[in-house]
């Protein structure tokens, strides 16, 4: 609200070319009211939400601070401007991007938990992502029958972009059988997921600093699905392959672990990493023959 109180002084291109020493001071003021503003949130959300082990939520503060700085200079360096460069316009421009900025602090988790729970299901947004593609491989064959038909009236059909990429006809036996033993594994990953973060997201009290690690290994989970994922077309390469599913069980246990240290029961988890490691162990198989 401060940054508005800089933006009355410009209300038209009138004033900003009369203005006199007493309105300077006042813009002055109402500049050093907003950084006074912004720094004491900032101080009182931390003190509040940011202690021990609130790595990334002080992060989250920090870059929604950042964005609030950087607006509130380009009011500073709108004010600065000379008369005849449109100087009450860019003024009100920039007073309508702290007004948007501040609104990053609303978008912020509210404390240190959340924070690692956003970093979670992000990272479960892309493997799903992944799972869902995956999933695709083999569609065209449960459809051939009833399309061919309409294929052979429909006559050839032009270059598009679907054409840059893979269909089931890119893939002999032998290469869809292990892609879609690549796409089980991926929907594995994702559950297996899932049964990892649900209870991290639901429990506010958790310990955050044993979930804090869990959101790099999380990420190092992400990575290796990823890979696995963009192997699971050809040409395929068996080594590289089990390789990615390896490091993604080792990603998942370490997850585990971090959801042990965190107070989430084992046996919440202990039926479905079992099934995840079984079809990690399908997947290797599968890339291998």
């Amino acid at each position: 609200m401060e940054s508005f109180a800089v933006g009355v002084f410009f209300r038209d291109d009138d004033d900003a070319s009369t203005l006199d020493n007493s309105h300077a001071r006042g813009i002055l003021a109402a500049l050093h009211d907003a950084h006074a503003a912004l720094t004491m949130e900032v101080a009182r959300t931390l003190a509040a939400n940011g202690g021990r082990g609130a790595r990334y939520y002080r992060r989250d503060v920090a870059d929604a601070a950042a964005t609030c700085a950087e607006a509130t200079c380009a009011v500073v360096r709108a004010c600065c401007a000379a008369n005849g460069e449109g100087r009450a316009a860019k003024v009100r421009a920039s007073v309508g991007r702290v007004w948007e900025a501040s609104k990053s602090f609303a978008r912020a988790p509210k404390d240190a938990v959340r924070a690692i729970s956003g970093r979670l299901m992000r990272c479960a947004r892309f493997i799903k992502d992944v799972s869902d593609e995956l999933k695709t491989l083999g569609a065209e064959d449960v459809d051939a029958e009833d399309g061919a038909e309409d294929a052979e009236e429909a006559g050839p059909i032009g270059l598009d972009e679907d054409d840059l990429r893979f269909c089931d006809d890119d893939f002999d036996e032998d290469e869809m059988r292990r892609a879609k033993a690549t796409s089980a594994y991926a929907t594995a990953c994702t559950r297996v997921l899932k049964t990892l973060i649900a209870p991290t997201v639901r429990e506010r009290r958790a310990r955050v600093d044993a979930l804090e690690p869990m959101v790099e290994a999380c990420e190092k989970f992400q990575r290796a699905v990823e890979e696995i994922g963009a192997g699971a077309y050809p040409p395929h390469d068996a080594e590289e392959m089990i390789e990615n599913i390896g490091a993604s069980v080792r990603a998942a246990e370490e997850m585990r672990a971090c959801a042990r240290e965190a107070g989430v029961a084992d046996e919440d988890v202990e039926s479905r990493f079992a099934d995840f490691v079984d079809a990690a162990a399908t997947a290797k198989r599968a890339a291998s023959e």
